[in-house]
């Protein structure tokens, strides 16, 4: 499959998304959600920085694994870096399959290529780990306050939670152990891939050593990392549940939490659609239905979530921007030197 045609693809699936989306605000009424959009107002201050504390909490857990190395990188170097990863996130539909490398890459200046890429997959699994949590609160709740399930959500989420969690301990569990080697070893047995030349065999096993070693050598570091993770999807709850008090008084706490463990599932499975676009308002409207509240409210809460991304996405370009200027301007210098 050639890029330009999976660029194609791309914005066929974004077409349809902004499709439904245009239905879901003409069904709703227009009116109603712009008169929900002014009830935010200056809220949509509130809204950022809740963001903007979440993202820090999100760097000072990545941090934990970088600070005891030798060369170190100061907070708002490593806060400007985490922007644009997530910008670039959001900007694909292969989500941190796209970010996660940037931020590898804009890493290279202050350490060795594995230890960034160490510190970036340890920093992936806890921030999965805390958003599965997340989601299985949710989920109990969920069961807690809806009385008629249909039996494919009744049992099918839960078996999906219970394998997703599985899942991610058997990750946590061999990162301890070597985790790459273990994959290296898995693939040469499936005869996916018979022989690994020395230097890609190095490459892993360097960055093994590095995730084994601060598992091993920093506890503190680890559960520092994990609380700051889990709290910065806490304030993703606070964030929908602010918005949702501003524009609806029958909106609570635990419909908060609902709908905030039902953003990370419906965006796992509709990866296709960037941002899943369309999807996620049908969604919160759709919860809000049957929990008898306003399905307006739900596509108002998420029309503020976009709004948030996109302010997050051109901070997070204007960075990787920067750092390109920067870069050649380093180039420039260098060769007036020589």
């Amino acid at each position: 499959m050639t890029k330009k045609f999976t660029k194609h693809i791309r914005y066929l699936f974004l077409a349809i998304g902004a499709v439904f989306f245009a239905l879901l605000i003409r069904k709703i009424g227009i009116e109603t959600v712009l008169s929900n959009m002014r009830l935010i107002g200056w809220w949509f201050v509130a809204v950022l920085s809740i963001s903007g504390t979440w993202y820090m909490f999100y760097t000072f857990g990545w941090m934990q694994f970088l600070h005891r190395l030798s060369d170190g990188i100061r907070f708002w170097d490593l806060f400007r870096i985490k922007i644009t990863g997530e910008a670039v996130n959001t900007l694909t539909p292969i989500n941190f399959i796209g970010g996660d490398p940037m931020r590898i890459y804009l890493l290279k200046k202050n350490f060795p290529v594995s230890e960034g890429a160490a510190s970036v997959v340890v920093d992936r699994t806890l921030h999965s780990i805390a958003t599965l949590l997340v989601i299985m609160i949710g989920i109990i709740v969920s069961f807690l306050t809806f009385d008629n399930l249909p039996a494919n959500i009744k049992y099918g989420v839960p078996i999906a939670l219970i394998v997703s969690l599985a899942f991610m301990i058997f990750i946590l569990i061999h990162q301890r152990r070597g985790f790459f080697g273990l994959m290296i070893n898995i693939c040469k047995r499936l005869r996916i891939k018979r022989e690994f030349s020395e230097k890609t065999v190095n490459k892993f096993m360097q960055l093994d050593a590095h995730i084994v070693e601060f598992y091993e050598m920093n506890h503190k570091g680890f559960i520092i990392a994990l609380c700051s993770h889990i709290f910065g999807r806490l304030l993703g709850i606070a964030e929908i549940y602010i918005i949702g008090t501003v524009v609806s008084s029958e909106f609570t706490f635990f419909t908060a939490l609902v709908l905030a463990a039902l953003a990370p599932m419906v965006n796992a499975v509709f990866a296709f659609i960037p941002g899943a676009l369309g999807i996620l308002e049908g969604a919160y409207s759709g919860v809000l239905y049957l929990m008898h509240m306003d399905p307006a409210t739900g596509i108002t809460i998420q029309i503020a979530k976009r709004l948030r991304a996109i302010f997050w996405i051109l901070l997070g370009l204007y960075f990787l921007g920067a750092h390109d200027r920067k870069k050649v301007w380093e180039e420039e210098a260098l060769i007036e030197q020589v």
